[in-house]
């Protein structure tokens, strides 16, 4: 019963692939985890470097009405 047949060689040699594979998944899972937390981190960091919407829209119009207001000058002098 110390013989290993064939057959127990080669379950063995089959286990012993399915460890090295679980453990390959298991580093892969981890470096695309990795990965993507850095790509969100990257994303986390750009938000705080722009200004909001909101931001935007109120620096927009705030100049918008400058232009406005400077041509309505302008035309105010010429036509008078």
């Amino acid at each position: 019963m110390t013989n290993f047949t064939h057959n127990d060689a080669e379950i063995a040699t089959l286990k012993e692939a399915q460890k090295n594979m679980a453990e390959k998944i298991d580093d892969l899972n981890k470096d695309v985890n990795d990965g993507f937390n850095m790509v969100m981190n990257k994303f986390d960091s750009l938000d705080n470097k722009f200004a909001s919407k909101l931001t935007e829209k109120i620096v927009y119009g705030l100049v918008s009405l400058i232009l406005f207001a400077v041509v309505t000058a302008l035309v105010a002098l010429v036509v008078r």
